[in-house]
């Protein structure tokens, strides 16, 4: 059901693309990577070893002068999958909201918008594939965009609802059914952000990002009552994150980045007791990470 949603947006998409006098962007993207490491349990250890080549295929312009359409097609491990697609309402409502809708990776901190061809390292933190699994956090729903009215600085925030498939296979593994791991419960992300000019050639991102809904739904024995309770578990994630970019000309470049996220969710633990009791507790844990990247050109034009 869900690939013939997708073959009938890009069918609307191709047929607004084509109404309208402005050409689509598409481009390719496509990596190679080879790796090797020095664990003498792991068979790849030593050696140069080769993963399958992949590719993103971008499709992206306006389908009208108040909106504009986005399809990312991805093929990884041999597999063809649609990472993106979704709509796009960028003017024309009130108080400039924009309002955009469809399958995408969701605004919670900064490095979780940021497709893999552009990270400088090569695997996603440890942290985000725990709570976000190794594809991100990506789902699909309606997210509505705000301006605040902010004097010396860019500032905006972000409200959206989702569908929840991200939580799901996160939890139970890709093949899970969402309907029996979690029901149909909608999981809520927002995000606040700011962004700041430093001098001419700085800039400063910071960021607050939240998400919260129900991740499963359990049974668990309570004695003494009517032996097995049912009730939803809970998540509530929190995010802060910054990022500076130094740019002095067009070939040298320094960025940090940094984020930091809050996991607290309900689980269900046993109590040591006679007779043995299932009960919710909330439990807490979290994750960093910190990263710097240098841009520079050893050969620079020379001008005479």
């Amino acid at each position: 059901m869900f690939k013939q949603l997708i073959l009938y947006f890009l069918l609307i998409c191709a047929v607004a693309f084509a109404q309208s006098n402005v050409n689509p962007d598409i481009s390719l993207i496509g990596t190679f990577d080879t790796f090797t490491n020095f664990n003498k349990d792991t068979p790849e250890y030593g050696k140069i070893n080769f993963e399958l080549p992949s590719f993103e295929l971008f499709i992206d312009g306006y389908l009208n002068p108040y909106a504009r359409a986005t399809a990312n097609i991805a093929f990884e491990e041999g597999e063809f999958a649609a990472e993106e697609v979704y709509a796009n309402i960028v003017r024309g409502l009130p108080l400039d909201i924009q309002v955009k809708a469809g399958k995408y990776l969701l605004g919670f901190g900064k490095l979780n918008l940021a497709h893999p061809h552009i990270w400088p390292f090569l695997e996603r933190p440890l942290f985000h594939q725990i709570y976000f699994s190794g594809e991100g956090f990506n789902d699909v729903g309606v997210n509505l965009s705000f301006i605040l009215p902010t004097e010396n600085f860019y500032s905006t925030i972000d409200l959206g609802v989702y569908k929840g498939d991200a939580i799901t296979t996160n939890t139970a593994g890709e093949d899970a059914d969402p309907n029996e791991v979690r029901g149909n419960s909608l999981i809520f992300v927002g995000r606040i952000g700011s962004f700041f000019s430093i001098g001419d050639f700085s800039n400063l991102e910071c960021g607050l990002s939240s998400s919260y809904g129900n991740y499963a739904k359990s049974s668990f024995y309570v004695p003494d009552s009517i032996g097995f309770s049912s009730q939803m578990l809970t998540y509530l994630y929190g995010g802060i994150d910054f990022k500076f970019k130094y740019k002095p000309d067009s070939y040298t470049s320094l960025v940090i980045q940094a984020e930091s996220i809050l996991n607290h969710r309900d689980v269900i633990r046993g109590i040591n007791i006679e007779p043995i009791t299932e009960t919710i507790i909330p439990e807490k844990a979290s994750g960093r990470y910190l990263f710097r990247s240098y841009k520079t050109e050893l050969h620079k034009p020379v001008k005479l």
